[in-house]
């Protein structure tokens, strides 16, 4: 029994720890998946500085090459790339589709948001004739941000669902129907 609990392991801010007050370098399977992550949302946001992507190929470079570093090198990527269209690091469960679709949705929402914002700052009628789903409470909304965020929410939703669907490949120029294929 006394073995059992010497080894026993549990989380303090994301770092492992053992009985004895080790700490315990992240494993080769979740610094490998990270990487992984990382390098498709690298590939998928063509918008990021040359500078920046440098610095965090060097993070993914020095973990990779360093086990006790990975810790370090995991908060200065989430530092860097956090708030971005498509992060890998982004509050809730992980997405199920792609860095290169995650992008898309996020760009795709970020214009949603700004034209639900307009469209319900218009005027005054359109706050008191919008009305929350049912679901979501009814009744009227608190104001614009409240508004737009559930429209951002609905074509998110939409917007994941077509892609896992297949009926939408992720790419901005699939959505708006490429004028090429005339």
């Amino acid at each position: 029994m006394r073995a059992f609990l010497d080894s026993f392991i549990y989380r303090i801010k994301g770092r492992i720890i053992t009985r004895k007050g080790e700490l315990k370098n992240m494993d080769n399977t979740e610094w490998d998946s990270l990487c992984i992550e990382v390098n498709e949302y690298l590939e998928a946001d063509t918008t990021l500085d040359a500078g920046l992507k440098q610095v965090v190929e060097l993070n993914l470079q020095i973990g990779t090459n360093n086990p006790n570093e990975r810790d370090a090198a995991t908060g200065a990527l989430k530092a860097l790339l956090k708030g971005r269209d498509g992060t890998p690091f982004r509050r809730g469960q992980k997405s199920a589709v792609p860095a290169s679709v995650r992008v898309s949705i996020d760009r795709i929402c970020g214009i949603v948001e700004e034209a639900a914002l307009g469209y319900y700052n218009h005027d005054a009628i359109i706050g008191a004739i919008s009305m929350k789903h049912i679901k979501s409470g009814g009744g009227a909304f608190a104001d614009a941000d409240e508004y737009a965020q559930a429209v951002v929410k609905r074509n998110r939703n939409s917007l994941s669902k077509m892609y896992k669907e297949g009926t939408w490949d992720g790419s901005l120029d699939s959505l708006l129907g490429d004028s090429s294929e005339e």
